[in-house]
């Protein structure tokens, strides 16, 4: 079995990596291994934690940037062109302008990078997620099932 691509978002604290990480993580669901880390200390409270609750996320999952954290990860995404990420061989290093950059477009490149194939490609299977995800809510694909299942079973 193949290993999954290990990403490392990281930014001042945990709002950009954090908002990063969800938009890849919706992208390419748990086909890629994701993790963010902030270069100062967390700032419990602070604007960014509104932002992040908002959107549905933990900023008490925050974590600080240490070796170990860049060791893990295949692909270190820095965001913001003032910080300064020590270099580990072997890892890809992308900076990120956040002031400047399409965020959500960046993310979606990455998604299509590590995963190869088109850019639509991530977005499709994302998409089929979403969809079958909501016809198990409203318990759709049991009903098609056992339909099959009684077509199949008068079918000679």
């Amino acid at each position: 079995m193949q290993e999954r691509p290990r990403v490392l978002f990281v930014g001042d604290d945990a709002s950009s990596p954090d908002i990063a990480a969800s938009m890849l993580r919706r992208l390419v669901g748990d086909r890629v291994e994701i993790r963010t880390a902030g270069a100062q200390r967390p700032d419990p409270g602070g604007r960014g934690d509104d932002i992040l609750v908002q959107m549905g996320l933990n900023p008490a999952s925050e974590e600080r940037l240490s070796a170990q954290a860049l060791n893990v990860a295949d692909h270190v995404v820095v965001l913001g062109t003032h910080l300064d990420v020590a270099r580990v061989a072997g890892r890809t290093y992308e900076e990120w302008d956040v002031e400047q950059d399409d965020l959500a477009g960046r993310v979606r490149r990455l998604a299509v990078d590590l995963l190869g194939g088109t850019e639509d490609e991530p977005f499709r299977r994302s998409r089929v997620r979403r969809v079958l995800a909501w016809a198990r809510r409203r318990r759709v694909v049991v009903a098609l099932a056992r339909g099959l299942r009684r077509l199949r079973s008068r079918t000679p």
